[in-house]
């Protein structure tokens, strides 16, 4: 019996960014078929260091894996020049609990679908003909997220913003290399949301970034960055503005999200909230009716996408005869 391991860059090479759209679009359509076990999951919290490490199962009916994730966040890493996040991804045969693979990713793979959900925001949701894109915080995975973005729209021009002009700099370079965009770096939220026809939150802030009269008729806004209590990238006024709002899990949104925030301070309510992504993918519940209306998909992110990403680099690693082949033995019976 063996295991394959595979590296971030082995799994770097196995995923096209469409393939990956298609396989989360599979996990929002099991979702609202309701086809998904998901028992929970649970953080085990060290303290002494600064760290928490995040522990999630997922499995599809009938899929043929099973798939454990942990994610590492430890934010004393930069002090001794290591990144704050980290972790690994566990994929288990599901006929026989056998495990069948492990994945160094290091959040790369939960980067592609997050990409991939938001790529499928904006399919569902943005107008079809568009313009200008905004970046709001240019991180990491706002490479994935722009570079998905582009599967399912043509772009005309780019503007980036981020706390750090370097960072915005650096993200700028590399997207004009790797795609030639007509890519310009804002000075403020503001310039660089002001003509965009589609705006990508993506920075963690705990402080609102984007206020509703800097947005111009029918914008379709992704948010992205907000997956704990405490960050807030959008002033309530927004939501309070938006036509259409649609969210990735409404019982998350009770504690997470933008939409959260808009609830708690009673700027709107439930009823508010068009539904979930997976229904309107499934078109049980409409979408944007007419091109004027502002949209807003609050996103922060389902385990299933990352088991079916998973399931997908397996696949693909054993056609192209990648990773590690590690004996793990059979045991004792009994």
């Amino acid at each position: 019996m063996s295991l394959i391991l595979l590296n971030e860059d082995e799994l770097r090479q196995v995923i096209t960014l469409s393939e990956a759209i298609e396989a989360v679009e599979g996990a929002f359509t099991a979702s609202a078929e309701k086809r998904i076990n998901i028992p929970g999951d649970f953080v085990l919290n060290l303290p002494g260091v600064n760290g928490a490490v995040d522990v999630k199962g997922t499995y599809l009916q009938d899929a043929p894996y099973y798939v454990i994730k942990i994610a590492n966040n430890f934010q004393n890493n930069p002090e001794i020049n290591l990144p704050i996040k980290s972790g690994l991804i566990a994929v288990f045969d599901a006929a026989t609990g056998f495990p069948a693979a492990i994945m160094v990713d290091n959040s790369y793979l939960s980067n592609i679908r997050a990409g991939a959900a938001g790529a499928l925001a904006v399919e569902y949701l943005a107008n079809k003909q568009i313009d200008q894109v905004a970046i709001i915080g240019a991180g990491s995975e706002a490479y994935i997220h722009l570079k998905s973005l582009m599967v399912v729209r043509d772009i005309g021009r780019v503007t980036v913003w981020d706390y750090s002009p370097m960072v915005a700099d650096n993200y700028a370079r590399l997207m004009v290399e790797d795609h030639d965009l007509n890519i310009q770096i804002a000075p403020s939220v503001e310039a660089a949301v002001q003509q965009a026809d589609i705006i990508i939150t993506n920075t963690g802030s705990e402080e609102p970034l984007l206020e509703a009269r800097w947005l111009k008729p029918g914008v379709h806004i992704t948010a992205v960055g907000n997956n704990n209590p405490n960050k807030q990238e959008l002033h309530s006024d927004v939501l309070q503005r938006a036509d259409v709002i649609i969210v990735d899990n409404l019982e998350r949104h009770t504690t997470l999200g933008e939409v959260h925030h808009g609830i708690k301070a009673g700027i709107i309510t439930v009823e508010d909230i068009q539904g979930e992504l997976c229904h309107l993918i499934i078109h049980e519940i409409p979408g944007r009716t007419d091109p004027s209306q502002i949209t807003l998909a609050d996103l922060t992110g389902l385990d299933s996408q990352d088991a079916v990403v998973a399931t997908l680099a397996l696949e693909k690693a054993l056609f192209l005869g990648l990773g590690q082949q590690i004996g793990v033995g059979l045991g004792q019976s009994g």
